[in-house]
């Protein structure tokens, strides 16, 4: 469990990294360089990530509370919705030029849908703990950003090509990635 948690809270406090530390943030880009610093953090996600997997599959599902009978129709409207919010995240379209954080906001419903079915501890940890981390940042960067940020330009072309590319995902992941990435065939 605590290759797990520590999975979790690494890729959390990777990614909030900038938000809260944005002069730190700087001097430590200027210091290393661009292409140093993109190494560094892409090395600290692929270790988050490594632990994750590997807390994941190490553990057993221990139930801790009872998902709700109508949790699997929620989670097929769900799913699609956060798949294409998530692809929406870069790219001038609409989903970005009226939610702002599409992709957080992708996440945050991928947590939710997930919880609504999985209901034992580790679920707990990697959802939740995800589901937190994009809701803080949510908060956060919109607070930050708040009359300073002018929203960005969107065009049709971009919003179609998010949500062709959120229906192939979820395609792809019902009849196949879903099982592959996790061992849990959706089909």
């Amino acid at each position: 469990m605590i290759l797990l948690i520590l999975g979790v809270l690494l890729f959390a406090l990777v990614h909030l990294y900038p938000c809260f530390a944005q002069a730190h943030r700087g001097r430590l880009r200027e210091r290393l360089g661009e292409s140093r610093y993109k190494g560094i953090f892409s090395l600290l996600l692929l270790v988050a990530i490594g632990c994750i997997i590997a807390g994941w599959r190490s553990l057993y599902p221990m139930p801790l509370y009872f998902p709700p009978q109508w949790g699997p129709t929620a989670v097929q409207g769900m799913m699609p919705l956060a798949i294409i919010l998530f692809c929406a995240g870069l790219g001038p379209n609409h989903f970005r030029r009226w939610l702002r954080h599409p992709q957080l906001l992708g996440v945050l419903i991928w947590s939710g849908a997930h919880l609504l079915v999985n209901a034992e501890a580790r679920s707990l940890i990697l959802f939740g703990g995800l589901g937190l981390w994009a809701l803080i940042s949510i908060v956060w960067i919109s607070i930050r950003d708040w009359g300073r940020v002018a929203r960005p330009e969107a065009n049709w072309q971009g919003t179609l090509t998010s949500l062709g590319l959120g229906l192939i995902a979820t395609a792809v992941l019902i009849f196949w990635g879903h099982g592959w990435l996790t061992g849990i065939a959706l089909r």
